[in-house]
């Protein structure tokens, strides 16, 4: 009998777990869902002898930099250091560091930037995934709004624009007219169409 309840012990500790395991990739799968990234692009400005332009799509950097890369990163470092108003330098260091998501050391050389160039659309974009990444959404936002307000038909813009609206500011009203303006507009970029409309499908 005591064999018997110790074994229902251990089945029902078991059957717990498992359900507590499967709650939680429910949880971690529906989070996903709900909370997505940004569609992103953002361009390494290079010198004139590298001929190669490298592209994040803002969720990440492989997991370590090579060391061509972290050679890269102390030569901009050196280049800032040398010329603390090198807007060049200051861009490539601070999408380095986006690349290694390290959000809050990519934001002090984009910012400084965007104050020596003001009106630099992909400098905004690079500070609007950061700002997004820290979840500083209304940050986030105002960057991208920026954007519009020198190109009004960026379709990146308008679509992160739709993206913040409708899960982190629960506007579902705004985020439709961005998603909206992003079919209107965009008639090349077929994988932010196919955003655009999933997102206004659901």
């Amino acid at each position: 009998m005591a064999t018997n309840a110790v074994n229902f012990s251990r089945k029902t500790i078991i059957a717990a777990v498992l359900l507590c395991a499967a709650a939680m990739f429910i949880t971690s799968f529906v989070y996903r869902m709900n909370h997505p990234n940004l569609f992103v692009q953002v361009e390494q400005q290079h010198s004139p002898d590298d001929g190669h332009d490298h592209s994040t799509d803002g969720t990440g950097a492989p997991a370590g930099m090579s060391e061509g890369a972290m050679a890269k990163v102390k030569e901009f470092m050196a280049q800032v250091k040398e010329n603390p108003n090198d807007v060049k330098a200051l861009i490539n260091l601070g999408n380095s560091f986006l690349m290694m998501r390290a959000w809050d050391r990519a934001l002090e050389p984009l910012e400084k930037a965007n104050s020596l160039e003001p009106g630099n659309i992909g400098l905004l974009k690079a500070i609007g995934i950061a700002y997004f990444n820290k979840e500083n959404f209304d940050k986030a936002a105002e960057a991208y709004k920026q954007i519009l307000a020198i190109d009004p038909n960026d379709t990146l813009a308008l679509f992160n624009l739709g993206v913040i609206n409708k899960y982190y500011f629960e506007d579902m009203d705004t985020a439709r007219t961005y998603f909206e303006k992003v079919l209107v507009i965009e008639k090349d970029d077929e994988e932010i169409i196919k955003m655009a409309k999933q997102e206004l499908d659901h």
